[in-house]
């Protein structure tokens, strides 16, 4: 009986340790998941954007604007009177094709 109390102490001074340790922890399973899901958000979001990326890259203006699978398809009118058809990746907002 005399070493109940002190074992009983023990045990609540873990119980609340270990609470406090597993609180801080939570918060931090949280934010990766929060971050995992910032890597996956769309760097092109609308056509109007993905239209400015194509302008500001090759000038002219834009005709046309068409949503595809993972992008954009933008053809534009050059001053030279070229038409030019770029694709803009709305993951990456990278640029290809135009020439």
């Amino acid at each position: 009986m005399k070493f109940a109390l002190p074992l009983l102490v023990i045990f609540a001074i873990t119980l609340t340790f270990g609470a406090s340790v597993h609180a801080s922890i939570a918060p931090a399973k949280y934010s990766v998941k929060v971050n995992q899901h910032a890597k996956q958000q769309l760097r092109v979001q609308s056509s109007k954007q993905a239209a400015q990326i194509a302008q500001g890259r090759y000038g002219g203006k834009v005709l046309k604007v068409k949503k595809q699978k993972s992008g954009y398809r933008v053809k534009l009118i050059k001053k030279s009177g070229h038409i030019v058809s770029v694709y803009v990746d709305a993951k990456s907002g990278s640029v290809s094709g135009g020439n």
